[in-house]
C-alpha cells in the first residue's frame, strides 16, 4: 500500500503503520522485515508534505531500535533528514531532528556521517525556533553529534551554536533547560576553548540560577554541565565559586536520591580544582559528616571524592588528621580497602589516603593515626594486597602506604617486623619491571622504609642493595619532576645504593634538587622545596650540603613567587634549614635587609612546619634593637630594598648610602660555603640547634 498511487491509500496505510507502532512496541521488526525502510524514505523524498510529515512520524516511532538505525543509514536516510531540516514544516524539522539524534547515539560513525552530510549548521539555525517541541529535539540532537566528538564539539561552536545553547537557559520550560544543560556538559567535556566559550557569553550565572531551584531532575542536569565546564579550568572554576555554586551543590548530598548525591559530590570535587588549598578550602566546605557518608555510599564516584577529600584534607595537616581519626573516618577507609566491589581507582584512593594520614610535612609521622590504622587491622589487608593484587600500581601504592604507617613508629615497627610476613624483595622486584613510573614509584617506597632509619637501611642492602644503574634515567630525564624525585632517593637511599660511595651520591642528589630550584615551572620549584624541607632533618651534613650549594638564596628568591603553593613551600624548607647554623646566619641576614622577607616567611609556615625558636627571637630582638635598614629609612635614607619573583633587587639596598634609585639593580647571588674547599662538604661543621635525630 506503501506504494500505491491513491493517495488516500497511501496516507490510511501510513496511519495504520503509526498506529501499530505505538501500540505493539514489537512492530518494529515487522516493518524492518517487509521492506517498510526503503518505503517510507521514498515518501519522505516525494514532494508532498503531508506524507513528508506521516513518513517521519512513523521513523520516529523505530529509529531508536539498532537495526533500524543501520536500515536507515544503509538505504541513504541522513542527507534525506538532513535536507527536511531546511523545509518550511516545523513538524518535519522536530521529527528529522529527533531520528537525527538516534542515529547519531548509534554509532560515532554516523555522528560523522551527519556533520559531513552538512547537518550541524541547519540544526544550529533551528535553535531560533519558537516552538517548545522542536528546541527540545534539536538540542537533543546536538548533544547526541557531540558525545564523544572534538570535531563536532568545534564545528557548533564555529557555526554560533553555543550563544544560543546559553540563551535557551532563561527559558522557563523544566524539560528545555534539562537538555540545554545536557548539551552544553557534551560541548565542554574535554574541549578548553568551548568550556571559555560557553562561560564568556554568560552561561554562570543562570547555570547557578537552576541550581538554586527546587526541581531536582534540573539541578542534576545543570550540576553535570558545571561540571564538564569547570574541569580543569581555574579561571572558570573562580566564578562559579564567586557565585556560591558550591554551597547550592552541597544541598544535592542532601537529597535521596543516589544519581543526585553522586553528581553533586562530583561536581563539587570540580570545583576544587588541582591546587591544595583550594581542595581543602572545598573538602572543609564538605564538611567531615558527608565526607563519611561520600565513602560509605555505594557508589563508585561517591567513594572516589570521599577518599580525594580526606587527601585534601590531611594532607601536611595534623589537625585534619586527628580530626579524621576522632570522628572515625578510618573504618569505612578500611573497609573499601577489603570490599572485592571496589574499582582499582578508589582502590588506589583508598590506600593513598591511609597513607597520607600517616605523615605530615617534610615526612614527619603522625603516630596517633598509625595506631588507630593499625587497630583498625588495616596492616593485614595491606599484605594481603601485595600477595593477590595484580596491579602494579596497586602493589606499589600499597608498599608506600605501609612504609607510612610505620614511619618513625618505633613500637609499631618493631610488631611489623616481628609478626608480619614481609619482605624488602617484593619492592625490589618492582625496581625491575619494564614500567619507568613503577620503578621511580617503588624507589620512593624503599626511601620511605629508609627514611632516618639505619636499621631498615641495613636490611634493604642485605636484600641486595640497588645499583645505580637503577636511577641514571631519572636523573639524567628531560622532566624534572622525575629528576626531583630520583634525586630526593638516592640521598636517602645512599647507604642502600651499590657501586657508587655514599659522599658522592648525596652530593649528587642535593646538587640536582639545589640547581632544580632555578625551574620555571612553579610544580618543579614546589616538589623541590619539599623533598629539601625533609633532607633539611636527615642525617649530619646533609643541611650544611643543602646551604653550602645555595639553597637559602633561591628559596629566599622564591618567597617573592606569584604562586602561592611556590612561598608555602619554600617557607617550609627555610624553616627546617634555621636550624642549622650556616643557613640561620645567612637567612638573618637576608631578614635584616629586607625585613619584608620575614614577614612572608612567617605568614607561608604551613601548620605542620617548624621554625628555630632561636632564629625568631634573634630576628625579634635585633629588630627591637633597630634593623639597620629600616633605620636609614627613618633617617632620610634609601627605602628598604624590595626583590621580584627571580629575586632580583628592585632598589638599592640601604648599604649602598647616598645613591639615587636609577643606581644599577642588584642581582642575588646563590651563598657560597666559607671554606677553601669548593666542594659540597657533606660533614657538619659542628652542633645545630636541631631538636631532630641525625643519622
Amino acid at each position: 500500500m506503501l506504494h500505491s498511487e491513491d493517495h488516500r491509500r497511501l496516507e490510511m496505510a501510513i496511519r495504520c503503520l503509526e498506529a501499530l507502532c505505538v501500540t505493539a512496541k514489537s512492530f518494529w521488526r515487522d516493518i524492518l522485515d517487509a521492506g517498510g525502510i526503503p518505503a517510507l524514505l521514498e515518501l519522505m523524498r516525494s514532494t508532498r508534505p503531508a506524507l513528508q510529515r506521516m513518513a517521519a512520524a512513523v521513523v520516529c516511532h523505530i529509529s531508536e531500535r539498532t537495526p533500524v538505525c543501520e536500515a536507515l543509514v544503509r538505504y541513504g536516510a541522513v542527507p534525506v533528514l538532513v535536507n527536511l531540516l531546511g523545509s518550511q514544516q516545523a513538524e518535519l524539522h522536530s521529527r528529522c531532528a529527533l531520528i537525527l539524534a538516534d542515529l547519531a547515539g548509534h554509532s560515532d560513525q554516523y555522528q560523522s556521517l551527519i556533520a559531513q552530510q552538512g547537518g550541524v549548521a541547519p540544526l544550529v539555525r533551528l535553535l531560533g525556533s519558537d516552538l517548545h517541541d522542536v528546541l527540545v529535539n534539536t538540542v537533543r540532537c546536538i548533544k547526541a553529534l557531540c558525545v564523544r566528538s572534538p570535531g563536532n564539539q568545534t564545528a557548533v561552536a564555529l557555526v554560533g551554536g553555543i550563544p544560543q545553547l546559553v540563551e535557551l537557559l532563561t527559558v522557563r520550560s523544566e524539560v528545555l533547560q534539562e537538555e540545554v544543560c545536557a548539551a552544553l556538559a557534551e560541548l565542554a567535556k574535554g574541549h578548553r576553548e568551548n568550556q571559555d566559550t560557553i562561560c564568556g557569553v554568560g552561561a554562570v550565572a543562570p547555570l547557578v540560577l537552576i541550581l538554586r531551584g527546587r526541581k531536582i531532575a534540573a539541578q542534576v542536569t545543570a550540576a553535570r554541565a558545571l561540571e564538564a565546564i569547570a574541569d580543569h579550568n581555574p579561571a572558570i572554576q573562580a566564578r562559579f565559586l564567586k557565585k556560591s555554586a558550591a554551597k547550592h551543590l552541597l544541598r544535592l548530598l542532601k537529597v535521596f536520591q543516589v544519581e543526585a548525591r553522586e553528581q553533586g559530590a562530583v561536581s563539587l570535587w570540580a570545583l576544587a580544582g588541582h591546587t591544595l588549598k583550594q581542595q581543602r578550602l572545598m573538602a572543609e566546605h564538605i564538611g567531615y559528616h558527608f565526607i563519611l557518608e561520600l565513602i560509605l555510599s555505594s557508589s563508585d564516584r561517591m567513594q572516589y571524592v570521599g577518599c580525594q577529600a580526606v587527601i585534601a584534607l590531611s594532607r601536611d595537616s595534623r589537625s585534619h588528621q586527628d580530626g579524621l581519626c576522632k570522628e572515625n573516618g578510618v573504618p569505612p577507609l578500611v573497609r573499601l580497602l577489603r570490599g572485592s566491589r571496589t574499582t582499582e581507582s578508589t582502590l588506589l584512593s583508598v590506600i593513598r589516603s591511609l597513607g597520607i594520614l600517616c605523615i605530615g610535612g617534610a615526612h614527619t609521622n603522625n603516630p596517633n593515626s598509625q595506631r588507630v590504622i593499625a587497630e583498625e587491622q588495616a596492616i593485614p589487608t595491606l599484605l594481603e594486597l601485595v600477595k593477590h593484587q595484580e596491579s602494579l600500581q596497586v602493589k606499589v601504592q600499597v608498599a608506600q602506604t605501609l612504609a607510612c604507617v610505620l614511619l618513625g613508629n618505633q613500637d609499631l615497627q618493631t610488631t611489623f617486623w616481628e609478626k608480619e610476613e614481609f619482605t624488602y624483595e617484593t619492592v625490589l622486584e618492582l625496581l625491575r619491571v619494564p614500567d619507568q613510573d613503577i620503578c621511580l614509584e617503588a624507589g620512593y617506597a624503599l626511601s620511605l622504609f629508609a627514611y632516618n632509619n639505619t636499621t631498615q637501611q641495613a636490611a634493604i642492602l642485605q636484600n641486595g642493595g640497588i645499583p645505580i644503574a637503577m636511577y641514571e634515567p631519572f636523573l639524567n630525564s628531560r622532566n624534572e619532576m622525575e629528576r626531583a624525585k630520583a634525586a630526593f632517593q638516592i640521598v636517602v637511599l645512599a647507604k642502600v645504593i651499590t657501586d657508587t660511595d655514599q659522599v658522592t651520591l648525596s652530593a649528587r642528589g642535593v646538587t640536582v634538587l639545589v640547581d632544580l630550584l632555578q625551574s620555571t615551572n612553579p610544580n618543579t620549584v614546589v616538589l623541590t622545596a619539599q623533598l629539601l624541607a625533609s633532607l633539611a632533618h636527615t642525617r649530619a651534613g646533609i643541611p650544611d650540603a643543602i646551604v653550602t650549594m645555595g639553597a637559602v638564596g633561591h628559596l629566599c628568591a622564591h618567597l617573592y613567587s606569584e604562586e602561592e603553593e611556590v612561598r608555602t613551600a619554600s617557607s617550609s624548607a627555610l624553616g627546617y634549614l634555621t636550624f642549622n647554623r650556616h643557613a640561620h646566619r645567612l637567612l638573618l641576614v637576608e631578614c635584616r635587609n629586607t625585613p619584608s622577607m620575614y614577614n612572608l616567611l612567617t605568614q607561608h609556615l604551613i601548620e605542620d612546619a617548624k621554625i628555630s625558636h632561636i632564629f625568631t627571637a634573634e630576628f625579634e630582638r635585633q629588630k627591637i634593637v633597630g634593623l639597620p635598614s629600616l633605620s636609614l629609612e627613618i633617617n632620610g635614607g634609601p627605602p628598604v630594598p624590595q626583590r621580584n619573583k627571580k629575586g632580583t633587587f628592585l632598589c638599592l639596598s640601604a648599604g649602598h648610602f647616598g645613591r639615587t634609585s636609577s643606581a644599577p639593580v642588584l642581582q642575588l647571588q646563590p651563598q657560597r660555603s666559607r671554606t677553601a674547599n669548593p666542594k659540597v662538604r657533606l660533614q657538619g661543621e659542628g652542633p645545630t640547634h636541631s631538636s631532630h635525630t641525625k643519622i
